[in-house]
């Protein structure tokens, strides 16, 4: 099968090599030209987007956002009528659903698309992808995009949905790292190195993904029961993590944003469950 690699950063390289390897004829191309480089001898190298899209029974396009992503289609220009393309690039709903509906209007047989895994992964099992789009380029497509991506999951024709569950764990896991390192930087504050803490520290992300699917019911269904604790003790806590945090010396910004949502959320309902916080958001 001929594939062609619209961009050549992590991803997109980690996608062309695994195309590669498994014995696909692979165009390459990337705006920066040096990066193709690295490809010479190994795949097509094109001179621009329009031929990498020329002759391609599917085009994958990995860019830093959409914005990125719709300019290579531009510059396409014709070619890119009647192509098959997986756009993997990263960014929100509202551009995924913008970006889906120019592309549609201009003849691109058109997959949103995201990776939920690192390209380390890329082609292993694991390896995690989201698409949505038209069932049958959805059906064409699923063949190349499920060596990639071994768990890849169509979520029908809705081209928002991949980047709405994207941002959603993206927000996860950035900002459970950002805690992360704010638990760090308050325990090094009072003399206890980070590796001692680490262990500790991620006995408490495991307890709150034990936790977090009753947080989720309970957004589902609205009662907030407090079966085990409530938000007035969570208010009370992160309180006295702000000040700890101050007293040391240690960047508030995060405990400070977070005591205000439970704070919020809690009026009028402290004996509720720290569930409650959904609320506030």
């Amino acid at each position: 099968m001929k594939i062609s690699v619209l961009g050549l950063g992590h991803m997109g390289a980690a996608i062309a090599t695994h195309l590669i390897d498994q014995g696909h004829t692979v165009t390459v191309w990337n705006r920066t030209a040096s990066r193709a480089m690295s490809f010479a001898g190994r795949a097509v190298i094109a001179a621009n987007a329009a031929d990498a899209l020329a002759g391609a029974n599917l085009a994958v396009v990995s860019t830093l956002d959409n914005s990125a992503a719709r300019s290579i289609l531009v510059s396409a220009g014709e070619q890119a009528r009647g192509s098959l393309v997986v756009n993997l690039s990263s960014d929100t709903p509202e551009t995924a659903r913008v970006l889906s509906a120019w592309a549609l209007d201009h003849g691109v047989r058109y997959i949103s698309g995201v990776m939920l895994t690192p390209s380390t992964i890329v082609g292993q099992r694991g390896s995690t992808m989201l698409i949505a789009g038209d069932e049958a380029d959805l059906d064409t497509a699923m063949p190349v995009l499920s060596t990639i991506a071994p768990n890849v999951t169509p979520l029908g024709n809705d081209h928002e949905l991949p980047s709405s569950f994207d941002t959603a764990l993206l927000g996860v896991f950035w900002t459970t790292l950002a805690a992360w390192s704010h638990g760090t930087a308050l325990a090094k504050a009072h003399g206890i190195d980070g590796e001692s803490i680490a262990a500790r520290l991620a006995a408490m992300v495991h307890l709150a993904a034990e936790i977090g699917p009753s947080f989720a019911r309970d957004a589902d269904n609205k009662p907030y029961p407090a079966e085990t604790s409530t938000i007035a003790s969570a208010v009370t806590t992160m309180q006295h993590v702000t000040t700890a945090s101050n007293d040391a010396g240690v960047d508030v910004s995060l405990p400070t944003a977070v005591t205000a949502l439970y704070e919020r959320a809690a009026r009028g309902h402290e004996t509720e469950a720290p569930s409650r916080v959904t609320e506030a958001m």
